[in-house]
């Protein structure tokens, strides 16, 4: 968040070092006259107090102050000057910083522990939440409902479709619902797989066949969250208060849930029958245990586990370390910084249900969302959003992505097998109208007459994923804002040659960019252009001397090995809009995609 001392906001609000949507950095900057400071601290037993006030008197009318809470062991925090400079120089700075605690580890180097983590980069997220969805009452007594939303076999036919009819070339499929009591029931015992959705066997294969098509498998699990009807109910292991009560959780599928205490997360993960025996029937190539970066510091009063917040966070990393060294890969829910060197990927540290945030409101803070995360950690960490959104109001959100150089997540996937469902059933639907439905167009492109979920996807990704294959082992160097009321943004990833520069336009009107390979650009509300060494993406009413009157989204990459600018034979893949684009001085038309050059290939 950028915030302002000019926004005409007043107002108070409290950022809890690595709390729920509360500082996942231990630092905080401030800029002003032209220089910037980075505040930094270590732990987690800081809270950063911000304070809007409008003044009445004085050349000033809005002071904005920060007051830094510390508790024990917290003693101090670090004030770096960085001299003259903007964000920019801050995230440098803080690099820096990070770099000396150990925190930046590079996917390169994460690539070479494990090289499935390659396949991370570029991939989308797909996500089949719940498999079995179950709900219980309070009590975890009696089943309220129970559903099978896609059988083991659905959920490697929804992969095979993705690869071999949409041409998804690379995706994390995450898998819930998979456990003996489905999505959120009974932990923290898992196995047999239910028998509901096929048992054991069947999502073994499965597994095989999603990795068999080169995309990385992945289990949803949580160990933070034990109900009732457990088999290993045990309230020994539950946080406790002062007076010795048991800590409740949220009520979930499974009932109330009750919070285990962190060293007892590990201690029942690594029980023969969890992790080792789930890793030995199913062998994913990726585990994911929800909760676990998401929930703030934690205390136990219990005497016999005792838990201190900079406990919790020490249990948490041993959990992380203990998951990943098992299966290869790990990741967890939104994301803190002290977890980049024990994991591969986040999922919620992007955005949440198509917003910049689950509960914040930016504008309460006169604040402006900037990709800060990307200016410190982008070549760190995979990173995505969480939770389901409607494609046909997700504009600004596929835009934020677009600026943060990340894929999407895909949390909304129907039930069963939902592209045959709808074969000789379908209604003819209105074309998506508006700034925010834009990239849930179809209109004479690519996706025209699939299924909506198919459409959307398959256009963001293949705006997104090569974008994210470009950037992923490269840092946003440098943010510019360059409209005065900041809604025209331009990232660069990376320096020199191999630099990757987009613009956004989050504005409400038509704005005109340059680019490297289009020329002047004019960029309608939510549209982007993208050039990179061998990638050329936009939305644009106007590229490289063609109108396009309604917008139109294109993606070109080289079809040799060679750069963009030198390739022979170039692959466009076209979105939506008017199909026709220039290239090389020809005038093309491409309908879905073609391989344009010497040799012509349409599809």
């Amino acid at each position: 968040l950028l915030v302002p001392a000019d926004s005409g906001v007043a107002f108070q609000h409290t950022f809890g070092a690595s709390e729920y949507e509360g500082c996942h950095m231990n630092m905080l900057g401030v800029l002003k006259n032209g220089s910037a400071l980075a505040v930094s601290w270590d732990g987690v037993c800081v809270w950063a107090h911000l304070e809007s006030t409008r003044l009445q008197q004085g050349p000033a009318r809005q002071r904005v102050t920060a007051t830094l809470a510390l508790r024990p062991p917290a003693r101090a925090i670090r004030l770096t000057p960085l001299g003259r400079g903007d964000w920019n120089t801050l995230a440098a700075g803080y690099r820096r910083l990070a770099q000396q605690k150990g925190l930046v580890i590079t996917l390169a180097e994460k690539i070479r522990r494990n090289p499935h983590a390659e396949r991370l980069l570029g991939a989308s997220n797909v996500k089949l939440w719940t498999c079995l969805a179950r709900r219980m009452n309070e009590e975890s007594t009696k089943e309220e409902s129970v559903t099978v939303r896609w059988t083991f076999d659905e959920a490697a036919q929804i992969a095979e479709h993705l690869r071999k009819d949409l041409g998804i070339d690379r995706c994390l499929f995450i898998m819930g619902g998979w456990t003996e009591g489905g999505y959120d029931c009974r932990h923290p015992d898992n196995l047999p797989a239910n028998p509901e959705c096929g048992g054991n066997p069947k999502l073994a294969e499965a597994i095989g066949r999603i990795q068999t098509l080169g995309y990385v498998a992945c289990l949803h699990d949580n160990y933070q969250d034990m109900y009732r009807d457990a088999r290993s109910w045990n309230p020994e292991v539950i946080e406790k208060r002062p007076d010795g009560s048991l800590i409740q959780g949220g009520r979930w599928l499974g009932g109330r849930a009750y919070m285990v205490c962190a060293p007892k997360q590990l201690e029942l993960a690594m029980r023969p029958q969890n992790l080792p025996e789930i890793h030995r029937l199913f062998k994913p190539w990726a585990y994911f245990i929800d909760c676990t970066f998401a929930v703030g510091p934690r205390e136990c009063a219990d005497p016999k586990h005792p838990l201190a917040r900079d406990d919790d966070v020490a249990w948490k990393i041993r959990l992380s370390d203990a998951a990943r060294d098992l299966f290869g890969l790990f990741g967890s829910e939104c994301g803190r910084e002290w977890a980049v060197p024990h994991s591969d990927f986040f999922e919620g540290l992007v955005g949440v249900s198509g917003r910049y945030y689950h509960n914040l409101k930016p504008e309460t803070l006169g604040a402006v969302v900037i990709p800060f995360w990307e200016m410190v950690y982008h070549d760190c960490q995979i990173c995505f959003g969480k939770y389901g959104y409607a494609a046909e109001q997700a504009g600004e959100y596929v835009a934020h992505h677009v600026l943060c150089a990340r894929p999407l997540h895909y949390h909304s996937i129907p039930d069963h097998l939902y592209w045959k469902e709808l074969v000789g059933k379908t209604k003819p639907r209105k074309p998506a109208a508006g700034p925010q439905a834009a990239f849930a167009r179809t209109d004479q492109g690519w996706a025209e007459g699939l299924h909506p979920t198919d459409a959307f996807l398959k256009t963001t990704h293949e705006v997104l994923g090569p974008l994210h294959a470009a950037t992923a082992q490269k840092r946003l160097v440098r943010l510019e804002f360059l409209s005065p009321d900041k809604s025209l943004r331009r990232a660069q990833y990376g320096e020199g040659d191999e630099a990757v520069a987009v613009v956004v336009n989050f504005g409400q009107s038509d704005a005109t960019a340059q680019s490297q390979y289009g020329g002047r650009v004019v960029l309608p509300p939510l549209g982007f252009v993208i050039d990179a060494p061998r990638l050329a993406a936009f939305y644009a009413k106007h590229w490289n001397g063609q109108d396009y009157p309604g917008g139109a989204l294109f993606t070109l990459q080289p079809a040799d090995q060679k750069p963009l600018a030198q390739a022979g034979r170039v692959r466009v893949f076209h979105g939506f809009g008017q199909p026709q684009i220039a290239w090389g001085g020809i005038a093309h038309q491409v309908r879905r995609e073609a391989v344009i050059g010497r040799e012509v290939s349409i599809r």
